[in-house]
């Protein structure tokens, strides 16, 4: 049961980061200054923690 469990997370958490990663790059590319803003990429960063965070889950409850 835990394993089936996981891959629903996974794919929620998956789509989250696409969202967090896309809107990292959009303020990136739209919103940073001249003098190299970082934020877009920390945005970006924190959307792979999460995709890894769904990975983890996604074998934790697997049983793996």
């Amino acid at each position: 049961m835990a394993s089936r469990l996981g891959n629903p997370l996974y794919w929620i958490t998956s789509w989250i980061a696409v969202i967090v990663i896309a809107a990292g790059i959009v303020v990136w590319l739209y919103f940073a200054r001249p003098n190299y803003d970082p934020l877009g990429l920390l945005i970006s960063a924190w959307g792979v923690i999460i995709w890894l965070g769904g990975r983890v889950i996604r074998y934790w409850l697997g049983g793996r």
